[in-house]
C-alpha cells in the first residue's frame, strides 16, 4: 500500500479496523507478549512542509543513547464505561497532541558533505547549518514516517516490577532482576548520517516510538523512546505531560488546553558569540571557550585499546586529520567487564543528613556556607561520587577522577521548560581521588565522609560553566568543529562517572486523568549498562502523602531520591556493602 494511503487510513479508521496494516511481532518478556504496532500522525491535516535545522547542541547528541522513559502506572479507577478501551484512548489523545508536535512525525537528516552543497533541503539555510554533521528535521510531508505506537500485553504485575513499599523495604534494589527494558519499544529509530532503517512496507524508521503494555494486575506501562537530538528528558517529559493534559480534557469532556511547545532550535544558535557564518572562527572567542572545564576526547584520534574501529566521515577521506582533542583513555575502561545495576533510595531524612554533612568542614565544624550556595543535588552527587570511588578502591592513587555531569543550558539562557530539543553540555568536575574518598573519625570512632570540599567544587564548576558569555563562546567554537559529533565531553570506566540528572523533570507529575490518586508508581530512564552510568531522579510519591490535599510547591527530594547506578560488578559488590552508603 502507498505510504500516503496508509496515512489516510490511520487518520480515518479506528485502531482495530486497521489490524491488517499493523505489524505483529513478539517481544521477549515475562510470558506471551504479542504486540501490534502502527504509525500515528497528527489528527488534523498536515501543516506546511518544513525543514528545520536543529541546534548546534542538538547535533552533538546524535550518537548519544536514546532519551527513553518508562512509566509504571496504576490501574485506572475513574472509568466506568465498559466500552472504554485504554489503548484507543491513548492513541487518539496522542494523535491530538501531535498536532502541536508535528516535527516528531518527520525524518532527521545529517549533512554529509563539507559545505552542504549536495543536500538540497539545506541549500537555502544559513551557512553554519550546512557544515558537516549538522542535523535537520523535515516534516509536514505525506511521506513522513509518523510516530510508532505499540500495544502489548504482559503477564507481569506492578508488584512484580516495582513493589508498592520498595522504598522502605528495598532501599537497595537490584535491578538486574527487573528487566524494564522489556517494556521499551524495540522499533529501530532513525539514524541521521547512517542509512535509514525501513520496515517491511518500506516505511522509514520513526523519530519517536511509544509502547503501552497492559499488565495482569490492571495496571499498564508506558515506554517512550526518542532520538536524542529531538529531545532531552525535559523535552520528552514536557511532551508526555501535554499528552496527559489532552487525555484529561477528553475524559472530562472539557475544551482542550492550548499546547505551546517551543520548537525553535535557531534561537539557541543565535546566542553564539561572534559571527558563526564567517569562514573561520574568532580565535579570541575560541580561547575563551577553551577555558571551560570540558573534556575534549577525540573520536577520530587513534588510542591504544580502543574496542571499536575509528570511523572518519567519507567527506574527509584522503584528507589529513589533525588531532582536535585528547585520545580516549581506554586503559581506564574495560568494556568486557560485567556491569551490575542497582537503584539506591535515600529517604528525606538521609538526604537532610547528607546536606548537613556537605556544609561541615573536615574538622566537623560548620563552614558557614550560605544556605543557597550549595544545592541538595550538589550534596547528593558529592555523596554518591565518594561512595563510587571508595568502591573502586582508588584511594591510594594520586591521579584525578572525573564526574562528567550532563548540564542543561535552559536556565542560563533563560529558555522556558517548553523549549524543545537537547540543549545540554557535559562538564568535567575534576578532583584528586584522595579528596573524593576522604573520611574522618566521628563520635563512636566511626568514619564519616568528608563531603564539603566535593560539594563545593561541584557547585563552583557548575557556576563557572553557567555563565551565558562562556556558553555563547562554546557555541561559537562548536560551530567550527570538523563535525559536532567528533568530540566527546565525557568518558566512562574506572576514573569516570557519567551523571544524568532528572531532578525537577516532573516524572511523577504526569496525570492522564485515569485515577483519583497519583497514577505513577515508578518511573525510570533506560540508559546503557556501562561502568559509571549514574541517573539521579526524584523518587515516587510516598503512599501516605498521596492524599494530603496540599498543593504548595514541593522540594524535589520530598519523597527522597532514587539513584540508578551501573558499575563494574566487582566494584558494585563493594559499594552495596559500604557502611557509609546510607547515612
Amino acid at each position: 500500500m502507498e505510504h500516503e494511503g496508509l496515512m489516510e487510513v490511520v487518520f480515518m479508521l479506528e485502531f482495530n479496523a486497521i489490524i491488517s496494516h499493523f505489524i505483529y511481532h513478539y517481544e521477549s518478556g515475562y510470558k506471551d507478549m504479542p504486540t501490534l504496532s502502527g504509525r500515528l500522525f497528527p489528527k488534523t491535516k498536515l501543516g506546511p512542509e518544513q525543514t528545520i535545522a536543529l541546534s548546534l547542541l542538538d547535533a552533538t547528541t546524535l550518537n548519544f543513547a536514546h532519551t527513553c522513559v518508562v512509566w509504571l502506572c496504576e490501574a485506572p479507577d475513574r472509568i466506568r464505561d465498559d466500552s472504554f478501551y485504554l489503548a484507543d484512548h491513548l492513541r487518539e489523545s496522542l494523535r491530538t497532541t501531535l498536532d502541536a508536535y508535528p516535527q516528531w512525525c518527520g525524518q532527521i537528516y545529517g549533512i554529509t558533505t563539507l559545505d552542504g552543497t549536495t543536500e538540497t533541503y539545506a541549500a537555502d539555510r544559513p551557512r553554519h547549518t550546512r557544515r558537516l554533521g549538522r542535523l535537520h528535521v523535515h516534516y509536514g510531508n505525506p511521506q513522513d514516517p509518523g510516530v510508532e505506537f505499540i500495544v502489548a500485553d504482559s503477564t507481569a504485575t506492578l508488584d512484580m516490577l516495582s513493589p508498592a513499599y520498595r522504598m522502605t523495604d528495598q532501599p537497595l534494589w537490584n535491578r538486574q532482576n527487573v528487566p524494564l527494558k522489556e517494556f521499551v519499544p524495540s522499533t529501530p529509530l532513525s539514524k541521521a548520517l547512517q542509512p535509514v532503517p525501513v520496515d517491511k512496507e518500506g516505511i522509514p524508521a520513526p523519530l519517536l516510538a511509544v509502547q503501552m503494555t497492559s499488565l495482569a494486575c490492571g495496571g499498564f506501562i508506558l515506554g517512550v523512546n526518542s532520538v536524542h537530538p529531538m529531545a532531552d528528558v525535559q523535552s520528552l517529559v514536557h511532551f508526555v505531560k501535554d499528552w496527559a493534559s489532552v487525555s484529561r480534557s477528553v475524559l472530562s469532556i472539557e475544551p482542550l488546553s492550548v499546547l505551546r511547545p517551543q520548537f525553535k532550535p535557531e534561537l539557541l544558535d543565535s546566542l553564539a558569540s561572534g559571527d558563526i557564518e564567517a569562514d573561520t572562527p574568532d580565535s579570541a572567542i575560541v580561547k575563551q571557550a577553551e577555558s571551560m572545564p570540558l573534556h575534549r576526547y577525540d573520536w577520530w584520534t587513534p588510542s591504544p585499546g580502543c574496542p571499536w574501529p575509528i570511523k572518519v566521515p567519507d567527506a574527509l577521506a584522503g584528507k589529513e586529520i589533525l588531532p582536535a582533542g585528547k585520545p580516549m583513555p581506554w586503559s581506564d575502561w574495560d568494556v568486557t567487564q560485567p556491569v551490575s545495576h542497582y537503584v539506591v533510595h535515600l529517604n528525606q531524612y538521609q538526604v537532610d543528613l547528607i546536606v548537613k554533612c556537605s556544609t561541615r568542614s573536615s574538622d566537623g565544624s560548620s563552614t558557614g556556607t550560605a544556605p543557597g550556595r550549595l544545592s541538595q543535588h550538589d550534596a547528593i552527587l558529592a555523596h554518591i561520587w565518594s561512595c563510587i570511588n571508595r568502591a573502586r578502591k582508588l584511594e591510594q592513587n594520586n591521579q584525578p577522577v572525573h564526574c562528567n555531569l550532563v548540564l542543561g543550558v535552559r536556565p542560563a539562557f533563560k529558555f522556558s521548560q517548553s523549549f524543545m530539543g537537547s540543549p545540554v553540555i557535559m562538564i568535567n568536575i575534576e578532583l584528586p581521588v584522595v579528596a573524593v574518598t576522604a573520611t574522618l573519625k566521628s563520635s563512636g570512632n566511626a568514619n564519616t565522609p568528608v563531603l564539603q570540599p566535593i560539594a563545593q567544587h561541584i557547585r563552583q564548576t557548575i557556576s563557572q560553566v553557567n555563565q551565558p558569555a562562556l556558553l555563547a563562546a562554546h557555541l561559537h567554537s562548536l560551530a567550527y568543529e570538523d563535525s559536532p559529533q567528533r568530540i566527546w565531553q565525557a568518558f566512562l570506566g574506572r576514573r569516570h562517572i557519567l551523571v544524568t540528572t532528572w531532578a525537577r523533570a516532573g516524572l511523577y507529575e504526569v496525570d492522564f486523568g485515569l485515577r483519583s490518586s497519583p497514577m505513577i508508581r515508578y518511573a525510570d530512564g533506560m540508559v546503557p549498562d556501562m561502568d559509571g552510568n549514574v541517573l539521579i531522579k526524584e523518587a515516587p510519591p510516598l503512599r501516605e502523602n498521596t492524599t494530603d490535599g496540599d498543593d504548595s510547591p514541593r522540594s524535589w527530594t520530598r519523597n527522597g531520591v532514587d539513584i540508578s547506578l551501573r558499575l563494574r560488578t566487582e566494584d558494585m559488590n563493594r559499594l552495596v556493602n559500604d557502611p557509609l552508603l546510607f547515612p
